[in-house]
């Protein structure tokens, strides 16, 4: 963090107040995060005030690996307007918005705005008896007579709902019909038919099946968009989850984010051959959204390229087309 940054920012570790469950609650901003609080220790709080930080980044950038961006930023007790102790053993912060905006900015990394499309979430589970699976606490969930059930049921609650919060994506799980109904429409799930499915085009569905016991890890999902299913992948629910985000993520940045420019420097491209390569590399990458030859010397090129994707993915990208490069921020 540049020093002429960290001298404009006032410290606020002192001053700092840890407030109980009852006290006001915190304003509901995108720039608030939870945190588990290891114990209620000054270390403890600091731990959870920088955990909370690396997860906001996470969550409004839309990008699994932004909690590395924290580094990026003073300690989150220095940048943290608010915070308390929730449900116990978390804590819940809010932080300075524009301060974060601008760091962000200044790493060439966009944020997810606006509202996110939730995910309609349907799980077979088949342990001897095919069942819908729904999360523990639900108010209309009936009780369940096998004790697997509740296990199971208990279990993908919890990692579901900390993938939901680390993300920000609303989970819909599947309705509770008419016990013979959900019977009869396990069964057809379980075997591919998705006629009992409810007609819904508006948001995505994904589709999960598991034998259970067996291993929770080798969830099969299925996604439907438009009305049409188009993946298959064999992951854990928190991957699932994860791995839809960041679809949604990338379709917003490449539509919506910010438009970065930045000058790309290749060596060695020695003859048309390994231009015409370049080219044809340049031109797959969904993350070069235009570019064009700027200069040359000797073998190496020099080039424009504006994109709406973030620096990090960006240069993960052009690494991916086996070039030796450099890569300078020109402009937003």
């Amino acid at each position: 963090m540049p020093v002429s940054m960290l001298s404009r920012i006032v410290p606020l570790a002192l001053a700092l107040t840890l407030l109980p469950a009852s006290a006001a609650t915190l304003a509901q901003t995108s720039f608030s995060s939870t945190a588990p609080l290891p114990d209620s220790s000054q270390e403890g709080r600091d731990a959870a005030l920088q955990d909370a930080l690396a997860r906001l980044l996470v969550r409004i950038t839309g990008r699994r690996g932004a909690a590395e961006l924290a580094d990026r930023f003073p300690p989150a007790t220095s940048i943290v307007r608010q915070f308390r102790v929730i449900n116990g053993g978390r804590l819940e912060a809010q932080f300075d918005e524009p301060l974060v905006r601008r760091v962000l900015e200044e790493a060439g990394e966009g944020i997810w705005e606006g509202g996110r499309t939730g995910l309609y979430l349907w799980l077979v589970v088949n342990d001897g008896e095919r069942w819908l699976f729904r999360p523990v606490g639900f108010a209309d969930t009936p009780p369940q007579a096998m004790n697997v059930r509740n296990v199971f049921s208990g279990a993908l609650s919890q990692t579901f709902e900390e993938v939901s919060a680390l993300r920000g994506i609303e989970i819909d799980f599947a309705p509770v019909p008419e016990r013979q109904a959900a019977g009869q429409c396990a069964e057809k799930l379980w075997i591919g038919d998705f006629a009992c499915l409810p007609d819904d085009d508006d948001r995505l569905m994904v589709l999960g099946r598991v034998a259970v016991p067996g291993a929770l890890e080798d969830i099969e999902w299925r996604l439907r968009e438009d009305g049409f299913w188009r993946t298959v992948w064999t992951s854990d629910a928190a991957e699932a989850v994860h791995r839809v985000t960041d679809m949604l993520a990338e379709r917003f940045m490449a539509s919506q984010g910010p438009v970065r420019s930045y000058v790309l420097q290749v060596a060695p491209v020695p003859n048309l051959e390994a231009y015409a390569s370049l080219k044809e590399g340049l031109n797959s990458l969904q993350e070069v959204r235009e570019w064009q030859v700027q200069g040359a010397a000797g073998d190496e090129l020099r080039l424009r390229i504006t994109t709406r994707t973030a620096e990090s993915p960006l240069r993960e990208a052009l690494a991916s087309l086996g070039i030796t490069f450099e890569l300078t921020r020109t402009g937003t």
